[in-house]
């Protein structure tokens, strides 16, 4: 019910702490007063916008805003209201504008840095590929950087990308218009640039899949002249060919938190595709990881690979060129030619392709590698309610693997494994 509000009388009011307390003002239709159980004390107005809706909004704090300023700031929103003016679409408008202006006066350095800390940072995966997209932007944009962003054009994209591409690095160049394609898109749909720039980008070449697969005979050499890289990175190499994993993110990230040493297993709580991943570890694993703790310097550092304590290692490239270095040294002295070129992803492609050739089920590789499907093709039904684990048979699949490699040269299938399903 409506109250003839005084000054004195708000302020002799106490805070409810269990309710909100509002008071209608007798005095001035729509104005309300109202009381936060914490105390806190504000002026409403409710009004009915002519050809529009009702509002209600906050005219002001009390006591800041005295009795009579909130009665006459009421009536001078009743009037506006009466001839259709709604102050809330006003701010609403001029907030747009502003917002508009803004933009138009933000440089293309500003919206790379914008585009970093909202999207870059929080949407992709901390490691490589997040610090790779960071430093691209920032390098083949700098020298545009104090232009204004409306000069973001495809154009300008499409000039760095044929750069790239005149230089003879197709790939990079094709990495540079996937990296451009995905902020420039961003940048699109919010409004910060009016031309959708990714359509119709050229696409400097046609890339196929890795098709190199070491042989066993190549994986036996490399095997042994790992030994040769020392104390960290031999048993780095020797572990990504034992388990079959991701060289960086499951591999060389690789945490002692993470390894079960009673189960012979470590657990990848955030690979590639975001499903934990458990890997079995073979007991040649095994012999790596225990001359790792027991030989490991570093006090309380959890990762298994560093050289700080506080980061994993790095140098996995310089430390590959040794590696390669190593072997074909021999390899001339013995009048053979280089190995072909090699990843540390490749050993994932033998794997698959060794164990399939043993006997092992497709769907048992595919868990191994952590890979989505459940078998070589899935389809929808199974993909979506086929869960299972098959760790057992993971196990004796590793177990195998891991024999295969470091066994006599040529014993391709030293095994008949049991079928698990």
């Amino acid at each position: 019910m409506p109250k003839m509000l005084t000054d004195s009388y708000l302020k002799s009011l106490k805070p409810d702490p269990h309710r909100r307390i509002e008071i209608r003002d007798a005095s001035r239709i729509g104005l309300c007063f109202r009381l936060s159980p914490a105390g806190n004390a504000s002026w409403i107005l409710q009004k009915k916008i002519k050809g529009g809706k009702r509002r209600g909004q906050k005219i002001g704090n009390y006591p800041q805003m005295s009795l009579s300023q909130a009665r006459f700031e009421a009536l001078t929103l009743e009037n506006e209201a009466a001839q259709g003016i709604d102050r809330v679409v006003e701010r609403q408008r001029s907030l747009a504008l502003e917002a508009e202006r803004l933009k138009s006066q933000m440089l293309i350095s500003d919206l790379v840095e914008e585009y970093i800390a909202k999207y870059i940072q929080i949407a992709l995966k901390p490691g490589l590929s997040q610090k790779e997209r960071e430093n691209q932007l920032r390098k083949y944009l700098t020298p545009h950087f104090e232009r204004p962003a409306s000069e973001l054009t495809r154009n300008l994209i499409q000039n760095i990308i044929d750069d790239k591409r005149a230089t003879g690095k197709m790939v990079m160049a094709n990495r540079l218009r996937a990296t451009f394609s995905a902020f420039t898109n961003w940048a699109y749909r919010r409004g910060y640039i009016k031309e959708l720039i990714s359509y119709a980008l050229d696409s400097p070449t046609k890339e196929y899949p890795r098709q190199r697969t070491p042989t066993l005979s190549e994986l036996h050499e490399i095997w042994k002249h790992s030994f040769k890289l020392g104390s960290l990175w031999g048993p780095f190499v020797r572990l990504c060919m034992l388990t079959g994993q991701r060289s960086r993110s499951d591999v060389l990230a690789l945490k002692w938190s993470w390894i079960d040493f009673e189960k012979m297993r470590y657990e990848i709580p955030n690979p590639k595709n975001g499903n934990a991943h458990v890997v079995h570890l073979s007991t040649q694993s095994m012999d790596e990881l225990n001359g790792l703790k027991k030989n490991q310097a570093l006090a309380n550092c959890d990762f298994v690979f560093s050289t700080t304590g506080k980061t994993a290692s790095s140098g996995v490239t310089k430390a590959k060129r040794r590696l390669d270095a190593l072997m074909n040294a021999e390899r001339i002295a013995q009048g053979i030619a280089s190995i072909a070129p090699w990843t540390l992803h490749d050993f994932r492609r033998s794997q698959a392709t060794l164990l399939a050739e043993a006997g092992f089920d497709e769907s048992v590789v595919d868990r191994i590698q952590n890979h989505v499907a459940t078998g070589s093709r899935p389809s929808i039904v199974a993909a979506v309610y086929n869960k299972a684990k098959k760790l057992e048979a993971r196990a004796e699949a590793l177990q195998a693997w891991a024999d295969m490699i470091t066994g006599a040269e040529g014993n391709v299938i030293p095994f008949a494994p049991r079928q698990v399903v």
